[in-house]
């Protein structure tokens, strides 16, 4: 068995995954719609994307805390094929998740949403930005259970200022031009584009999170515990 089936099957036997992957995107489905773009609970799936990607990423957190990954370098797995393999993984299930999700807008609120191949997109791109900050984030740590409480502040934080937990359309102008260095603020912005139909938004949306994502990757790949 390689290292991607091994990361996946794993994942996938975790209780707490089959929560995350179905039964929580169910759940913020029901939230209300909104008079000024998509529904809000097409927004809020990026604060569960953020935190599934911690919690999904944490066998190979826990790797490297642990100081596992020291003994793999000395195998004949390369640290590159080792983490690109767990990576690939986890997309993997926020694949399943994001998928479940889109489904749902579908079946529960039907013409409120629309071109959800590019909002399903949005949610790919925006994951693997969150499995990188979790890869970067956790190599300055060396306790899981510290890491995921400094990580939670830091993740509502951002979603809160970023336009996932409250909606950019009531945010103050004057602090619009800060926020957009957050990369959290280009999931909304992208959603927004989408619904007004401004696919210059929508591509620039995309290439922020992928710029992040190469950012964090570099920063958590080569920083190592």
């Amino acid at each position: 068995m390689n290292i991607f089936t091994f990361a996946f099957k794993e994942n996938l036997k975790q209780p707490i995954n089959i929560l995350i992957i179905i039964l929580l995107p169910m759940a913020v489905l029901m939230i209300p719609g909104s008079p000024y773009g998509f529904p809000h609970g097409v927004y809020l799936i990026g604060l569960l994307i953020i935190f599934s990607a911690y919690l999904i990423s944490r066998p190979l957190v826990e790797d490297r805390m642990k100081g596992i990954i020291h003994r793999i370098e000395a195998s004949p797995v390369t640290h590159m094929n080792y983490l690109s393999s767990h990576l690939a993984a986890y997309f993997i299930v926020l694949m399943i998740q994001s998928l479940v999700f889109i489904i749902g807008t579908l079946l529960f609120h039907g013409e409120a949403t629309f071109n959800h191949w590019m909002i399903y997109s949005l949610y790919l791109s925006f994951g693997f930005m969150c499995l990188t900050l979790t890869l970067a984030f956790t190599s300055f740590f060396h306790n899981f259970g510290l890491a995921f409480g400094i990580y939670s502040g830091f993740g509502s934080l951002m979603s809160l200022l970023g336009g996932i937990s409250m909606p950019l359309y009531i945010m103050p102008e004057k602090i619009i031009p800060y926020i957009r260095f957050l990369p959290t603020y280009w999931l909304p912005y992208g959603l927004n584009s989408v619904y007004e139909s401004e696919i210059n938004g929508f591509l620039i949306a995309h290439a922020v999170l992928l710029i992040y994502a190469g950012i964090f990757l570099l920063i958590g790949s080569k920083r190592r515990n």
